[in-house]
């Protein structure tokens, strides 16, 4: 597992430089992603939830793989080591009994990290 998400777990870093970079000063446009974010972001964590339960390696890796960008463009690269950590640890077989603590950690960030992100979207619609 991450150090650094270890290390984060109860106050990761959220940085939006990246997203800002993106949205080239568009606040609409950065509102829209996050909205975008928070509204994928729990399903795949809940599908992801399930599929290690059920011991699902090839789909865990898959779901894996897709959340990694979202969590990389909303500057959470603690999680997205993590998540990185998880997919190619389900993809070839291997520590696979690392899998479901270290996604538990991540999983009981994201409650942190969905509440500040709805918080930041609430401040820029505020200056729009």
């Amino acid at each position: 597992m991450s150090e650094q998400l270890k290390n984060n777990s109860a106050d990761f870093n959220l940085d939006l430089s990246y997203l800002q970079d993106v949205a080239n000063g568009s606040k609409e446009f950065m509102i829209e992603m996050i909205q975008l974010f928070l509204d994928q972001t729990p399903g795949y964590f809940e599908q992801l939830d399930q599929l290690i339960k059920d011991l699902n390696w090839p789909l865990v890796a898959e779901i894996s793989h897709k959340i990694k960008p979202t969590l990389t463009f909303m500057g959470i690269e603690s999680a997205r080591a993590n998540m990185a950590e998880i997919e190619q640890n389900a993809r070839n077989l291997k520590n696979l009994e690392t899998i479901p603590p270290a996604f538990k950690l991540l999983k009981d960030m994201s409650v942190q990290l969905f509440i500040k992100l709805a918080q930041v979207k609430s401040d820029l619609e505020k200056t729009v």
